[in-house]
């Protein structure tokens, strides 16, 4: 099977199997996770064999692609050409039905909103904790100045040590939680009960990701009962 690449445009490569015209991959960049070239895919099938290296030449930079683990041909076909599997994120929407855990909703929790005092401190704390999880798998890239402005909501929920040193949050946005980010394992279990406690007073279903790179997502993620067959997985080629 012969595959060839050409490239047609400023973002778009046309290919070829066996002489055949078989669609075309366009690039995009994301802003906040620049350091890989982003790779979208259409084609009427996927070849066994894929010069991915020489798009990496060409562009100088290495490739990310991101996908549906339910695309197993274009998986099959990414693990068998040289990426990797860096990353699956989950995206459940789970009721108090789906808990594995009793929730404890003694532990305190405060609520904040974009007018607290301390709502920039915690925009300043997300954006440590958010460089820290993404830094192993695709480094951010925006300043914090363009990161506040873009990604926390205005609403959520924190805790503090004895010393009043904020220790856990989650910024929410109606039923969702959004972001949760934790500088103590120890008290971070606490801390997501009383958040679950919270929300599920006033709503009948939360929804949330939980990146398996992220620890306190993944604690939030294994207080329930879910389908983990189904994931949004990132796939490096370096």
């Amino acid at each position: 099977m012969s595959v060839k690449i050409k490239k047609i445009k400023d973002s778009q490569y046309i290919v070829w199997c066996d002489e055949k015209d078989i669609g075309t991959i366009t690039t995009y960049h994301n802003e906040f996770h620049n350091k890989y070239l982003y790779l979208k895919f259409n084609l009427t099938k996927y070849p066994t064999y894929f010069p991915f290296s020489k798009i990496k030449q060409i562009e100088g930079q290495s490739l990310q692609v991101m996908t549906d683990s339910t695309n197993t041909n274009l998986i099959h076909l990414l693990l068998q050409n040289g990426f990797k599997c860096k990353r699956q994120c989950y995206t459940p929407e789970v009721t108090k039905k789906d808990l594995k855990i009793k929730l404890n909703s003694n532990y305190s929790i405060h609520p904040f909103n974009a007018n607290s005092k301390n709502y920039s401190a915690l925009c300043h704390l997300l954006y440590q904790y958010y460089q820290e999880v993404h830094q192993a798998v695709s480094p951010l890239t925006v300043s914090e100045n363009t990161f506040v402005k873009e990604v926390p909501t205005k609403t959520g929920y924190y805790s503090t040590n004895k010393d009043g040193k904020i220790e856990n949050f989650v910024f929410t946005e109606k039923n969702e939680i959004a972001y949760i980010c934790s500088f103590s394992e120890k008290s971070c279990d606490l801390f997501i009960q009383a958040v679950l406690s919270k929300m599920f007073n006033k709503y009948s279903s939360i929804f949330f990701e939980a990146d398996d790179t992220d620890w306190a997502a993944t604690k939030l993620l294994d207080c329930f009962n879910v389908d983990k067959e189904n994931s949004f997985n990132t796939y490096i080629y370096i």
